[in-house]
């Protein structure tokens, strides 16, 4: 192999470390992405009845989405500001990063769960719902007190 050759394999891991690098700082679509899947999964909420033709064209979406550019934005980002958890100086960030990486954890896997099998009325079914639901109600906010600095909503102004 030539000096060359080993050249340019040395130059692509440096093109992606430096994407993976960029990946982690910015999660714009990240953020939106998980507060669509909030609002989409809120208006399936009974409470809130909506209205069948509305619910089943949100559950469609939701279900899609979720399966498809909720995993392609999402886990890139997850898995390269994974380090920023551990490398950070700043204990909240620390704190709140690790809560979210579990919750994200848990409404992932809950929202598999629900698209393979469904809520068929059993105790599994019901719980792995409750746990989808309420698990997104803890993750929303505190994705956005975690990035409120940064956050696509802008309710603080960066200083």
């Amino acid at each position: 192999m030539s000096s060359h050759q080993i050249a340019e394999k040395g130059s692509d891991k440096g093109v992606f470390s430096r994407w993976w690098f960029y990946l982690a700082y910015h999660h714009k679509w990240a953020e939106g992405m998980l507060y669509l899947m909030f609002i989409s999964g809120l208006l399936l909420w009974d409470r809130l009845d909506v209205g069948w033709q509305v619910e089943r064209i949100t559950l469609l979406l939701h279900m899609l989405i979720g399966l498809t550019l909720f995993v392609v934005i999402m886990a890139p980002f997850w898995l390269a500001h994974r380090r920023l958890i551990n490398g950070s100086k700043k204990a909240f960030l620390r704190k709140t990063g690790s809560l979210i990486e579990w919750l994200l954890v848990v409404c992932t896997s809950t929202g598999f769960y629900l698209f393979f099998f469904g809520i068929p009325g059993n105790t599994l079914g019901n719980l792995m719902a409750d746990v989808h639901f309420y698990s997104s109600w803890l993750l929303a906010p505190l994705v956005f007190r975690h990035a409120m600095r940064w956050s696509v909503l802008k309710i603080i102004k960066n200083k």
